[in-house]
């Protein structure tokens, strides 16, 4: 009797081990090098713009690359090169 209530509480708790990231998911968090970039491609162009210092780089088809940069919301960007 004492032996199945032990192995029926192990159970029990690796049950809700195995569970919880179904019932409480942590949202995924990038730590590399790239975190906080963000990339659009629209039509001959991609940009990438990283949110964490306001830089934007744009390449066209010629991969021929801007770089600008926002310094305050609302105002244009300046341009770097």
């Amino acid at each position: 009797m004492y032996t199945k209530i032990i192995l029926t509480v192990i159970a029990l708790l690796l049950a809700v081990i195995a569970l919880t990231p179904f019932v409480q998911p942590q949202p995924a968090m990038a730590q590399g090098s790239f975190s906080g970039v963000q990339m659009a491609v629209t039509g001959e162009d991609t940009y990438f713009f990283d949110t964490r210092t306001g830089d934007l780089w744009q390449y066209d088809v010629n991969l021929f690359m801007y770089h600008k940069k926002l310094t305050q919301l609302g105002k244009n960007f300046e341009n770097i090169r």
